[in-house]
């Protein structure tokens, strides 16, 4: 499946010039709520974000983008390089996408699930050829970002806990993406 040609999607790796740009869209009230629940400054997301984009973790971090601006922040990593999070999920294999919309005007207008579907596709599995399953939690508060994530071709697997918060586990498979 492509996406539109209105939403057409692309993606750019984050570069250090942008960590102002996250520390306003992780202050959003929106992704306060469900994404990052602490406030946070300029420094700890240069803490955070920082050995992804030097290459020191293996983390992808990207910034969706339509038509050249930046409107998103998404990330994948295999769960096999974070043994934790695998415990947590109870996933050892494939790999783990985190995904929100930082710039409000960009919302309600169906730019998130081309981006998390394009993301799957072009990004995820394109740079972890060997992995068949994505996964990706919400709360279950978060409908938004369930039906978002459903309507990209992820499906319900389970419940989780992560840092005393029950989560809805979601996967999709390669073949379906």
């Amino acid at each position: 499946m492509t996406e539109p040609a209105a939403l057409e999607i692309g993606f750019r790796a984050i570069e250090e010039r942008d960590f102002p740009m996250l520390a306003r869209w992780l202050a959003e009230p929106r992704v306060r709520r469900f994404y990052q629940k602490t406030p946070v400054v300029l420094e700890e997301i240069a803490r955070e974000y920082g050995p992804a984009v030097r290459g020191e973790e293996p983390t992808l971090c990207h910034l969706a983008l339509q038509a050249g601006t930046p409107f998103a922040y998404l990330q994948c990593y295999r769960n096999v390089d974070y043994p934790d999070w695998a415990a947590i999920i109870g996933a050892g294999e494939g790999v783990s996408i985190d995904l929100y919309i930082g710039d409000p005007q960009f919302l309600h207008r169906g730019l998130g699930r081309a981006a998390l579907g394009g993301y799957l596709r072009r990004v995820a599995f394109a740079r972890h050829p060997g992995e068949q399953r994505a996964y990706i939690g919400h709360e279950p508060a978060n409908t938004a970002a369930l039906r978002c994530s459903g309507a990209a071709g992820f499906r319900r697997a389970r419940r989780f806990m992560e840092n005393g918060i029950e989560m809805v586990l979601l996967v999709a498979e390669r073949r379906s993406a």
